[in-house]
């Protein structure tokens, strides 16, 4: 018995000091990137095969629309005689990788020289495809990913953009983007789709038609977050180069006005959050897209006094029905939710009617934010 205790106590410790070798060089890569306004977004799926970050540039405080998908290792065990580092790995990670939709990156940490070199997979496998099935499934990592060779890393990626903006990866994107089973791969099909191909108002038309398919997955808030750019809001900056081509923007609203429905607000609804509607949440996406719809009043007052939906969902449809009857008058607003207020039982629900009655009585308006 004690032989097993020591076992497991050993296996554990070692699996603790795996993951903190781990998570730290994956902490070191994102404040390198982030230091230099790109952005980084760690991926937490436990997928065998998959990738463990994006990372999306910024050059000159402007989106590039370019981004890749790193594999980050960590260990002195990728060493083989500084400033060498192999990036080892298989047969099924090679199979998955030539076929992604977006430009697969290897960094290796080095914890005890806290460095970090990368290897570019895609160009390494495109440069080799007998690799693919035949090996070794080893690649060399010489070049050191730094604050001082940051700029290089960046330009090297940014290769990418003509390639991967081409139809052939656009249909490539769509077909990842549908496997909702597979998680991952769904996500990176999203990532290329904005990255790549949000000049394009198929990509739009795409994206919109199918937000309800995707209620109650993984990827729905970042699907709300993209389309909010289509309407905009106040705190949306996005400079002239890398905000979406004014005709696709039009078309796409269009599309939204004549396709959103009141399936799809529930689903905007669903993803509001316990941070509410205020300035910098999910909940303000979600007005964006609510105020997009061809009756955001009527529709809005059908969800908050349906008693079948839950209590958070009714509270933002009650939100989003006075701030549309009140664009029209304080009056409209006010009968609204008398109209309302017989259907809320739940307290929360009495006492979001009964403030905004009042802020409505005392100032004509009431502000979200």
């Amino acid at each position: 018995m004690s032989s097993f205790i020591n076992l497991v106590a050993t296996m554990t410790i070692t699996r603790k000091k795996t993951q903190a070798t781990s998570r730290e060089g994956i902490n070191f890569v994102r404040m390198i990137v982030e230091r230099h306004n790109s952005t980084f977004q760690e991926i937490d799926l436990h997928n065998d095969l998959g990738n463990d970050a994006y990372v999306e540039f910024v050059a000159e405080e402007s989106a590039t629309g370019c981004c890749v998908a790193l594999q980050i290792k960590s260990g002195s065990s990728y060493r083989i005689a500084p400033p060498k580092y192999a990036f080892q790995s298989d047969r099924d990670h090679f199979e998955y990788w030539t076929s992604h939709t977006l430009p697969v990156l290897a960094v290796v940490f080095d914890p005890e020289a806290q460095k970090a070199f990368w290897a570019d997979i895609t160009e390494h496998l495109r440069q080799h495809p007998s690799l693919i099935t035949k090996g070794p499934y080893t690649i060399s990592a010489e070049q050191e990913l730094s604050d001082s060779t940051f700029n290089e890393f960046r330009q090297h990626c940014l290769c990418y953009r003509d390639m991967y903006s081409r139809d052939s990866n656009f249909a490539r994107a769509l077909e990842s983007f549908s496997a909702r089973e597979d998680v991952e791969k769904c996500f990176d099909g999203f990532r290329a789709l904005i990255a790549y191909h949000r000049q394009q108002t198929a990509t739009w038309y795409y994206l919109i038609s199918c937000l309800s398919n995707y209620r109650e997955h993984p990827i729905l808030r970042s699907l709300i977050v993209a389309l909010c750019h289509v309407p905009g809001h106040g705190d949306i900056f996005w400079s002239k180069k890398d905000m979406i081509d004014e005709q696709v923007c039009r078309n796409a609203l269009m599309f939204m006005r004549e396709r959103f429905d009141r399936r799809d607000a529930l689903t905007m609804l669903s993803v509001i959050d316990d941070a509410g509607i205020q300035r910098g949440t999910i909940g303000q996406c979600v007005h964006a897209l609510v105020d997009t719809l061809a009756d955001t009043e009527t529709i809005m007052e059908s969800i908050a006094i349906d008693q079948s939906q839950n209590e958070r969902i009714r509270h933002g449809a009650i939100l989003f029905a006075v701030d549309a009857a009140q664009s029209k008058s304080a009056e409209l607003a006010l009968r609204l939710l008398d109209r309302i207020a017989p259907t809320t039982q739940d307290e929360d629900l009495v006492d979001v009617v009964s403030w905004l009655k009042q802020d409505l009585r005392k100032s004509g308006f009431v502000s979200l934010y």
